[in-house]
């Protein structure tokens, strides 16, 4: 006994006769009443009263369709249910992202996609590990770096221009740096990283430099070094956007604006885009909105940053 045919018997008790019912499954009259002859042939009894003026059921037959029906609620709900899943974002979305880069820099886009999206429980796991996608339950990894996995789907979400900032405290006390051979004069708030040199390289358009990164003060959190930046330990190294406000403010000043690092990508990835869920791609177009101008930008500064502050304050 076939289910799709027991499917077919209650299509034909709701629709009152063989050609409605045929009319509504869009199947051939003829190919609906061998079905169900096949049905009545596996089941060893008859549905339909013989000879009868009008489609009647046998009480078996009744039965049989009464229990089908059901089943077809079932089924027409669980498509219904896939359907609005598709288009409305819900349910839960695990979400893999360096822990400090979360609390600095997308604290406030991820509240408001929650409350952009209420159907949608935002896990964020701050694991340092690189997750595997495909063997662990995650939809987004947000990867601040470059990436190696081929098979990955990669999308870029920001460009961090890392430049050199400064509290007032600290220039107060120290000659302001005029050019990079002048850092060498300087104390760094160091970002320590396993077994990585303190050297970094510093561009301004064609010309680079490699600069040293020395000083008393060392620590594995960019949000402690911004902290301790802040305090007047000494000059730290930052994306824009992570110190703009301290910018404006007054707190932080830049240090040789022209020079920057290079460039560091963020990427958004996921195993795959086919079938992807609403709520990944919700999320995914979510970010790249609600992303801030000066991650999109090759510019280290707005036009409007006052660079000049630098080379006024006090040495």
């Amino acid at each position: 006994m076939k289910i799709d045919d027991l499917l077919l018997l209650a299509q034909v008790n709701k629709a009152g006769s063989l050609s409605a019912a045929a009319r509504a499954l869009e199947l051939p009259k003829a190919t609906l009443s061998r079905r169900l002859s096949a049905l009545e042939t596996s089941v060893g009894a008859r549905l339909f009263v013989p000879g009868a003026s009008r489609l009647t059921l046998t009480e078996l037959g009744e039965q049989l369709a009464e229990r089908a029906a059901r089943h077809d609620d079932d089924i027409a709900e669980t498509r219904q249910w896939l359907a609005s899943r598709e288009s409305t974002p819900q349910g839960r979305l695990r979400v893999a992202v360096p822990a400090e880069f979360a609390m600095l820099l997308l604290a406030e886009s991820f509240a408001r996609f929650v409350r952009r999206y209420p159907r949608v429980e935002l896990e964020v796991d701050t694991t340092p590990r690189r997750v595997d996608l495909f063997n662990e339950p995650y939809d987004v990894v947000v990867r601040v770096g470059p990436v190696d996995e081929p098979d990955l789907v990669a999308r870029r979400f920001m460009v961090l221009e890392r430049g050199l900032y400064a509290s007032p405290v600290y220039l107060q006390a120290r000659a302001a740096p005029q050019t990079p051979a002048d850092l060498a004069e300087h104390d760094f708030v160091v970002l320590s990283q396993a077994k990585e040199a303190h050297k970094r390289r510093l561009r301004n358009g064609a010309d680079a430099v490699d600069i040293d990164l020395r000083g008393a003060l060392e620590t594995n959190s960019i949000g402690l070094v911004l902290a301790l930046t802040r305090a007047g330990g000494g000059i730290g190294s930052f994306p824009y956007g992570m110190v703009a406000s301290d910018i404006e403010a007054g707190t932080l000043v830049p240090v040789l604006p022209d020079w920057s690092y290079e460039p560091l990508p963020v990427h958004l990835l996921t195993a795959s885009r086919r079938l992807m869920p609403a709520k990944t791609r919700a999320f995914i177009d979510h970010l790249l909105e609600t992303s801030p101008d000066w991650a999109k930008s090759t510019l280290l500064h707005p036009p409007t940053q006052p660079a000049h502050r630098l080379r006024q304050a006090p040495g």
